[in-house]
């Protein structure tokens, strides 16, 4: 999950960076996918440790970045998307950072949920041989 929460990041930084020079460096908000984007590739780089905690609880808190991304970015794009007057590209921007952190929000549980079971699963053969 490591690698996968790499580009992420990587992806969110992309999409700030190309938001801001795309729209001719005017806002440093545009930037804002780039400053949740940069922790979150930290930590993909910390999820790819040889030691399970370190693994385990920076894909805790890198799904917990995304997460308050995905918060963030549906409660500003979709009452801009329902104002006449907001600026579409912010929106789209916005919009799009809330898709990028969904999925990986998405990933992250289900990879959490498979580990779960592959813990529980190798505890149950495990114990099932000692009668």
């Amino acid at each position: 999950m490591g690698k996968i929460t790499i580009g992420i990041g990587l992806a969110l930084i992309a999409l700030g960076v190309g938001f801001y020079v795309g729209t001719g460096m005017k806002s440093i908000t545009a930037m804002i996918p780039a400053f949740i984007g940069l922790p979150v590739a930290v930590l993909g780089g910390f999820g790819l440790s040889e030691n399970e905690n370190v693994r385990k609880h920076t894909a805790h808190v890198a799904v917990m970045l995304t997460l308050l991304g995905v918060l963030a970015g549906l409660g500003r794009g979709i009452p801009g998307l329902l104002k006449e007057d907001s600026n579409k590209t912010a929106v789209m921007a916005t919009l799009i950072m809330a898709a990028i952190c969904i999925l990986h929000v998405i990933l992250s549980v289900r990879s959490f949920i498979a580990v779960r079971k592959a813990r529980e699963a190798a505890a149950a053969s495990g114990g099932a041989g000692e009668e």
